[in-house]
Formats: C-alpha cells, structure tokens, sequence
C-alpha cells in the first residue's frame, strides 16, 4: 500500500536548536501552520525520575540585543523579558593558573580584584582600553545586526553588507589589551568565557565577536530566571498559542524532495507523510546525512560547506548535589576555571570549566552544574573523576567528595551515583544517557565569515533553509535569534504592525 500525505504544513521545522524555535515561533504568529519535529530535548533539559537538569547552562547575556528584542516585541513577550533579564545578584570566581580572582558582579570591583592581584602592572590602562574598543563594536554591532539587511535570509553574506562591516570592525591582528605583555595571565581570563557563550572555537572567533561578548559580560552579567529552559518554554507557548504544533515522538525516516524541492517527510514506523511547502533544518545538518537527509541529493556545493565544517571541540555537562557543609564559606554564585600547564596556552578552550552554584532540591543541599570543555575525541569515561580531582586541587570543591549526593551527566553513559560510587536508587533504575554533547565548530581550511557566520540560510534546494547555532555560531544566543527571524521572514513576510527599525537599535 503506498503511502499517503494525511498532514499537510506551511512549514515543518526539525531540530530543537533556539533558531528553530524562533522562526516557528514568528511563522505561527504571521498565520501559518507549524510543525516542529524536535529530535531531541525540546525544552533544553533532561530528566531523571521528577526532576529536569539543564543542557544549558551559560547566562542568557544576549537578551537585550537588538534581534532578540525584535522577536519578542512581536511575539508580545518583550516586556516580559526586560523585566525578567538583570544582572546576577553573585559573586564571581577566576580560578587562573596561579592567580584567583573573587568579585562582585561589576566593574569597581573587578578594578580593585585585578589591582590587589597585579599591583605593579598596567591593568587599569588595559582595560580601560579594552572597554572603550568594545564599547565602540557593540555599539556598531547593535546597529548592524538589528537591521533589514542582515535580518533576511542570507542578508549577512551579502557583499555589500561583509565589506560595511569589515570596514568599520577592529581588524583580527588589533590587541585591545595592548599595554599588558603578552603572557600575562589576564589575558586568558579575557577570553575564557568564549567557549561558554558561543558556539565557534575561540581561534576563529572573530575580534568583533570577541569584543561583544566582553562588553555583554561587562554590562551585568545578566541573566533570566529559568534560564535559556524557561526562554524555550516561553516560545513554546507563543507557538502553541498559535496552532503550531510539537510532535517529539515522531522520527523521521526520510526528507522527501521532488523536482529539486522538499515535498515532506515520511516516518518512521508509519505509513502516512507529512507534506510541507518549507521545510527548516534546526540542528547539525550534517546529523541528518545517511539517514533522513540523503548525501546524494544535495547540491554539490552544500556537500563541500558541510564536509568543511569540524567539530573543534565538545561541551560536556556535569551535575552535582552537595550537602553545603562540603562548600567553602566563600564559593558562590560562578566560577570559570582556566586550565594549567600547557593547556593553558592554547585558545581552543579545551580544559576550561564553568560552574553555577545553586539552591538545592532539598534543604541542607546545594546544586552545583559544571561545563568542561573537551577535545573532540576525548573520552568521557572517566572525565567526572578528572573534574572533581581538578577542582579539589585547585580549591574550588577541596574534600568535597564525601559530601556529594549526586553525581550525573547526560553524556557519559553512566548512572547517577553519590561521592561514594553507589548508585541512587531514589532517581529510578535507567539514569545511564547518551545525549550528545553539543559541540564547538571549527571551519577547515579558513576562517568563518567575520568570524561569525558558518553556515548560510540557502541549502541549494528551493524551500529548504538551515537555521540552528552554526547559522551565526559566533553571536551565540543573539546569532539563533537572529538567524530564526531571517529563516520566518522566507516563509511569512512580517508584518508592519508598528514595529518601525529604529525602534530596535535602542537598549531601554
């Protein structure tokens, strides 16, 4: 019996990354039908037993950007977001080779922190003069990236547009620490938080981008409670709102394309299709090749950018409940440690760490969720072991092991268990996961464009766009943002419903 087309879409959107969320979000509220196909955790957490652990776990420091404001003011959410988003109310910890930085979240105190550690040496002057470069790039950046021409489809690889910006961005050699000498130890933590808030190798970040997320962290840093979890259950709902429709048990068996343009997708275990007149790929396509998405019927110069695109690095995600008599007096709120020894001079981020410490599930407890970055091919059977050894060496949890109730990641196929190695039966029998990490990308053979943009929005097929974090991977959050307004407006133009330009260039 053949099968049959019994659902038909404006647009089926399939990935959980933000920029899918985003457009499907906008196309619904434009009046179109919407179907999202997740293949993964939609919400941005994983569960065991009754209780949801974050895949995310970076502050939401992009929310204020002008493309991200432009999406909520149209999905009704701005206010909202402004009032929820304001600077971490916590102390924030630099554990450096050799040095330890304790501040409060603002710039007094990180000028009086970074003085009482290196008094004889310049760092007021550099980073006063870091600050004013990357205050002139955001403010450049604002500009740009909240404009028409860089919110269409593929608008950001436009000649016209590439030769504005690089002519009025600092240049990759310019060093905006200048007065410091080149191994002074601040410069590592300058950088350190790129692997965190971003998706590209720090190499081949762009000095714009570079600059922009310092001058983010610089403003607050600010977050949301919830986290970037609660922000994708807010699109959620706008999408729900609007018809839109989330299928997470359907799996794909294959994208089916017809005189060079997608028709649908048939299912797995079904007979039935699903038609769509857009389809929008929202993860890694390059997960999709040999399975739903067929190498051979892809343009070839889409087969050449995917193959030319690597996986730098991994982002692998611990958690941790302690008993808060196992935490230093002194440890709250983040902690970003930066490797030692010969990791330490290299700037693909591998080795770097970043901790958020928390309430507890329990009174008495403490939640401590942990980001290590790992080389592309290291193994994580053992990296729990090697990161809490690496914190207890360094004084971030000294003696904390057996203090720990809970030991758990998604990514190393391994129960949950406390500090003692025994398994807790309280989370249920199946808590061993294999959700893959999420990666940090590296482009062969050249840099990314700016050092921003990967992966343009045109796949070659006609009603087939990419929009995911390798569309802009390095402007992070804003990127996805920007990149889902782009991939909405080419199914649904928007519409004018007051919602002038310049309304967006501003910060209030």
């Amino acid at each position: 019996m053949a099968s049959a087309t019994t659902n038909h879409y404006d647009l089926i959107v399939l990935g959980t990354d933000f920029a899918g969320l985003v457009a499907a979000a906008l196309a619904a509220r434009r009046g179109k039908r919407v179907l999202v196909i997740p293949h993964g955790a939609i919400d941005g957490r994983y569960r065991l037993g009754r209780r949801g652990f974050a895949l995310d776990t970076a502050p939401l420091v992009h929310l204020g950007c002008p493309a991200v404001r432009r999406v909520f003011e149209e999905l009704g959410l701005w206010t909202q977001i402004r009032r929820e988003h304001r600077p971490l109310d916590e102390l924030l910890h630099y554990a450096l080779p050799d040095h330890r930085l304790d501040a409060e979240p603002n710039a007094d105190s990180w000028a009086r922190e970074v003085k009482r550690e290196w008094p004889d040496d310049p760092v007021a002057e550099a980073w006063d003069h870091r600050r004013q470069w990357s205050e002139a790039t955001d403010e450049l950046l604002d500009e740009l990236l909240g404009s028409d021409n860089a919110l269409v489809a593929d608008g950001f690889w436009g000649r016209r547009f590439l030769a504005r910006v690089s002519n009025q961005l600092p240049a990759a050699d310019f060093d905006e620490l200048g007065p410091l000498a080149a191994n002074h130890p601040l410069r590592a933590q300058a950088r350190a938080l790129e692997p965190w808030l971003q998706h590209l190798v720090p190499t081949q970040l762009g000095k714009a981008a570079s600059l922009r997320i310092s001058r983010l962290w610089e403003r607050g840093p600010n977050d949301r409670s919830g986290g970037a979890a609660g922000l994708r259950e807010q699109l959620l709902q706008r999408l729900e709102l609007k018809s839109g429709e989330v299928k997470p048990n359907l799996r794909i068996a294959e994208i089916l394309l017809k005189r060079g343009r997608v028709t649908g997708v048939s299912l797995l275990g079904k007979r039935d299709r699903y038609g769509c007149d857009h389809m929008l790929i929202a993860t890694d396509p390059r997960s999709l090749l040999d399975g739903p998405l067929i190498p051979e019927s892809l343009p070839k110069p889409l087969q050449v950018s995917l193959a030319n695109i690597e996986t730098a690095a991994q982002r692998y995600v611990l958690h941790l409940d302690i008993d808060e008599r196992g935490i230093g007096p002194g440890l709250e709120g983040l902690v970003v440690s930066v490797p030692e020894g010969a990791a330490a001079s290299r700037r693909d981020g591998v080795g770097s760490s970043y901790l958020r410490v928390g309430p507890g599930p329990a009174e008495g407890l403490r939640s401590v969720s942990i980001l290590r970055v790992l080389g592309p091919d290291e193994s994580t059977d053992e990296v729990r072991e090697r990161i809490l050894d690496e914190l207890e060496t360094r004084g971030v949890l000294p003696f904390a092991r057996p203090w720990l109730r809970l030991i758990h990641s998604p990514h190393d196929g391994r129960e949950a268990c406390d500090g003692a190695g025994r398994r807790v039966e309280v989370l249920g029998a199946d808590t061993a996961l294999r959700v893959p990490m999420r990666p940090l990308y590296r482009l062969r053979g050249g840099e990314p464009s700016l050092g921003v943009g990967l992966l343009p929005h045109s796949s070659g097929i006609k009603n087939l766009y990419f929009a995911s974090r390798m569309t802009y991977p390095g402007l992070g959050l804003e990127g996805e943002f920007a990149a889902g307004w782009a991939a909405a407006g080419a199914v649904a133009a928007a519409g004018r419903a007051g919602l002038g330009r310049n309304l967006f260039l501003g910060r209030g």
